[in-house]
């Protein structure tokens, strides 16, 4: 039977068998010319655990995983692969990783020597509150919201100082904050390896209103993970054509024609548009068929989409972080 595999991620040929000494006796290396993979075994113990509710060993798996990662990005230059699109079998794995070998070796050397940190400021949102005193009082029966509004616009305004204060020291800036809580603001960075410290130096930067009654916490150098991780993907050929139907498109199109027929699509389906008959089950449905064959032109690299040409290469493939700023092959 072919067994799972995971792929860690891929690191320089030369020093990868001692990267994967230091990693754990179980990690192997797949030579794939300049650039290695790293793998260990795949999910197979980790759905044992699931069926035995054995969920303290499943975290300990779990956890060695994050830590191998964690590991390897500080060593040198590595990619690592989203632990959640990281298994499949040994065979299939070999071949799609042989398929995207230069590619690999490629996005390595421009992507591979950057550290990702969750900044977050922490502070407790009973002091902000009796800054507000008098107003959250006056506003009697509505202090409930009042309240609500107060913490939400604390959150929103160091928010904004945050990634205001980090935009000039690092690379990219996720989208989604690293945490949720009304006392947080948060934002996922990623940098050059090797000048960590610029967080520091972006920290310095904060205005006081920012950093009243907070403190914050530093998580990293980690794998970037949030910002374009390499991923084992499958496009299956009845989702192609399911969402090349869904969208009516024609048989051969430039990708700058899907953007503008999306975008009409996403007009009329918008709930502006629709008021109260606006279906927001279609709306996510041409949502993600639009974002499937995005997908699918970003891959091919260039040129028009043909619908046969994609049902065609439809299987699993190995996703690359090509949609990262340019500003990371400068600061490879």
């Amino acid at each position: 039977m072919d067994k799972p595999l995971r792929f860690l991620g891929a690191a320089p040929a030369e020093g990868a068998a001692a990267l994967a000494a230091r990693l754990g006796a179980d990690v192997r290396v797949m030579p794939l010319g300049a650039v290695a993979a790293l793998l260990q075994p795949g999910d197979a113990p980790l759905r044992r655990l699931f069926i035995k509710r054995d969920r303290a060993a499943l975290l300990r798996q779990l956890k060695t995983v994050q830590t191998r990662l964690e590991v390897a990005c500080q060593a040198g230059p590595f990619l690592a692969c989203d632990p959640g699109a990281a298994t499949c079998p040994e065979s299939e794995l070999r071949a799609l990783l042989e398929a995207a070998a230069e590619e690999l070796e490629a996005v390595l050397a421009r992507f591979g020597r950057r550290h990702q940190w969750d900044v977050i400021l922490r502070w407790a949102p009973e002091a902000i509150l009796r800054e507000h005193r008098m107003v959250l009082v006056a506003s009697g029966a509505g202090m409930a919201l009042a309240i609500k509004d107060v913490l939400a616009r604390e959150v929103a305004q160091r928010s904004q100082a945050l990634r205001q204060a980090l935009a000039p020291h690092v690379i990219a800036i996720g989208d989604q904050a690293p945490c949720a809580g009304d006392g947080e603001a948060g934002a996922t960075v990623i940098i050059r390896a090797g000048v960590d410290a610029a967080i520091e130096t972006a920290l310095g930067a904060l205005p006081e209103t920012a950093t009243r009654h907070a403190s914050c916490d530093l998580r990293g150098p980690l794998p970037p993970l949030a910002l374009g991780a390499l991923r084992i993907a499958r496009t299956e050929p009845k989702e192609v054509a399911a969402a090349w139907a869904l969208l009516g498109l024609p048989e051969r199109l430039e990708p700058a024609e899907l953007t503008q027929l999306w975008r009409g699509l996403a007009a009329a389906l918008h709930p502006d548009r629709q008021g109260p008959r606006a279906d927001a089950a279609a709306m996510a449905q041409a949502s993600a068929a639009y974002r499937l064959l995005r997908q699918e032109a970003a891959r091919q690299g260039g040129g028009p989409l043909d619908r046969q040409a994609v049902l065609a290469r439809a299987g699993s493939y190995l996703a690359l972080p090509d949609h990262l700023p340019d500003a990371l092959a400068e600061a490879a």
